[in-house]
């Protein structure tokens, strides 16, 4: 049976109903009626042959309308609910009339001025009479509370899931990429999102590479998609505690939404920082849709706990090829360190004019190969600070010495190798330069940049107020040492120069991703997404 297009009814008053529903229900309470009242829950009723539709005074209330908007007509209920519900609000409605058995259906209202949705749970029964239904009667109850804390509850219990099993994966997987991969499809199925991201923070600490990510144009992983030099939103992301969460780019006022997220017609967004234990972010997390979204202080905990979890997993690795390269190198090294040693000597005496000089030059070598050693073992064989090793090699003259420069971590080898040129180039400057006069000053620069070599540290030494110099007529031992270490071990580029104004040093040495294990994509090839 087709309920009828009401276009006119009979509207009782609300007393009336609401007793005559009661009676219907509850027929042995004679307080229900307020206690309905107090609990928010209005009653309705519905004269099947003439069209007759009747509310309670609060229902009007309990569905978000104003005060006297009801017509009373089915048609205006009809409208009032959701599009999505509607078809399964008048199946409920014929299968009751059909059947005869309760009535039960749970919809929501049309949304009104952008507020969340409004949920209404409605049951009633059929009164029949000689087997012909005349009359439904029912209540109506709203419940957007309690579906809000059911929705949370699975939302809660959906993530606590997918925690549990990236961190089993975690446990199991060694392919750093693959649970990258593993990553980025949980998340965007578990908030659920449109786009998901991992972004590496490169040496340097400037480019952010677009590591992983879910969603996004062919091509865009592998590519540097930020920079904190050029975008406030990076550096937004990575100076703050918490995640930082959009619910609309296009009003933001804290930072200028990057090139990248408006080519996807990203709209709402929220990203957090993967932290390191030593002060320094490994990367950022972060989401995007491209609907405009609420993000709830639950997604957020929900990110972060991604986060850590990357970092963790990140941070063991790390720890596992730190143990794998020290048995290497303990392998390696026992086995040249005599050799390298007698050859040192061998060069250094070639180019001694004395024993004297033989014993200083040999000694002060070979206690720079030790020092940063010593740097290298003290701090578990794990990466270098290049500002420590500048500092380790030129403790004498720091007073003397300006540094400007990113923050750059170098692997045990490149350290040795740095290491040995940088004594060679501060022997020379105590000896010949900048160094050996009273006013005479050091100027230390360096920058990382993405080359079609890779990152590439390029490292700038400058000597400033010293004697005046000249390009000496045959390359002396240090210089070629230098060479050696830079041009043929490093596979980098010295270029000097000798001016009235002092000497100066260039050298261009490709750099590994330090702090994330293992490479899928070489990034230096890959420029800006647009």
């Amino acid at each position: 049976m087709e309920p009828p297009d009401l276009q006119s009814v009979t509207i009782a008053q609300p007393d009336e109903v609401t007793n005559e529903v009661v009676a219907a229900f509850f027929p042995n309470f004679a307080t229900v009626p307020a206690a309905l009242e107090a609990g928010r829950i209005g009653v309705w009723s519905w004269e099947i042959a003439t069209g007759a539709v009747t509310w309670s005074s609060n229902m009007e209330a309990i569905h978000g309308l104003p005060p006297g908007s009801f017509d009373g007509t089915y048609a205006f209920f009809e409208r009032d609910v959701h599009e999505d519900d509607r078809g399964r609000v008048v199946q409920a409605i014929k299968a009751a009339l059909h059947s005869g058995n309760p009535y039960w259906v749970r919809y929501r209202v049309v949304p009104r001025d952008k507020r969340e949705d409004c949920w209404i749970e409605a049951s009633g029964r059929v009164v029949f009479e000689h087997g012909v239904p005349v009359r439904m009667l029912g209540i109506c109850h709203e419940v957007t509370e309690r579906i809000r804390l059911q929705e949370e509850l699975r939302s809660r219990a959906k993530q606590q899931e997918a925690l549990a099993q990236l961190g089993e994966r975690a446990l199991t997987e060694t392919d750093i990429e693959q649970l990258l991969n593993d990553v980025v499809s949980t998340v965007a199925l578990t908030l659920p999102v449109d786009f998901v991201k991992v972004l590496e923070l490169m040496p340097g600490d400037t480019d952010l590479l677009l590591r992983a990510g879910f969603g996004w144009k062919e091509g865009c992983i592998g590519s540097i998609v930020m920079s904190k030099e050029r975008d406030d939103y990076a550096r937004c992301i990575l100076s703050a505690s918490v995640p930082v969460v959009s619910a609309d780019f296009a009003a933001e006022t804290r930072f200028t939404v990057p090139r990248y997220l408006h080519a996807h017609g990203c709209v709402s967004g929220m990203s957090t920082i993967i932290a390191g234990q030593d002060g320094r972010a490994y990367g950022v997390l972060g989401v995007c849709t491209a609907q405009r979204r609420e993000f709830t202080a639950q997604d957020s905990s929900f990110l972060a706990a991604v986060a850590n979890l990357v970092a963790g997993v990140i941070q063991r690795r790390q720890l596992e090829q730190r143990h794998e390269l020290m048995i290497r190198e303990l392998r390696h090294r026992s086995g040249n360190l005599f050799s390298q040693l007698l050859a040192l000597f061998s060069q250094t005496a070639r180019n001694s004019r004395n024993m004297a000089e033989l014993t200083s030059n040999y000694q002060a070598r070979v206690m720079a190969l030790a020092n940063a050693h010593r740097l290298i073992t003290e701090a578990g064989w794990k990466s270098t600070s290049l500002n420590e090793l500048l500092r380790l090699v030129l403790g004498p003259f720091l007073d003397r010495t300006s540094f400007a420069g990113p923050h750059v971590d170098l692997e045990p080898d490149p350290t040795f190798s740095l290491s040995a040129a940088l004594h060679e180039l501060a022997s020379n400057a105590v000896k010949h330069g900048s160094l050996s006069t009273p006013h005479g000053r050091l100027e230390l620069n360096w920058s990382v940049a993405p080359t079609h070599r890779g990152m590439t540290l390029t490292f700038d030494w400058t000597e400033r107020d010293g004697p005046p110099v000249r390009r000496p007529r045959r390359t002396g031992f240090g210089s070629r040492l230098i060479g050696l270490v830079i041009e043929r071990q490093m596979n980098g580029e010295v270029h000097s120069t000798f001016t009235r104004d002092g000497f100066s040093i260039r050298m261009v040495v490709p750099l590994t991703h330090e702090r994330w294990p293992t490479r899928a994509v070489d990034a230096a090839t890959q420029s800006e997404s647009a």
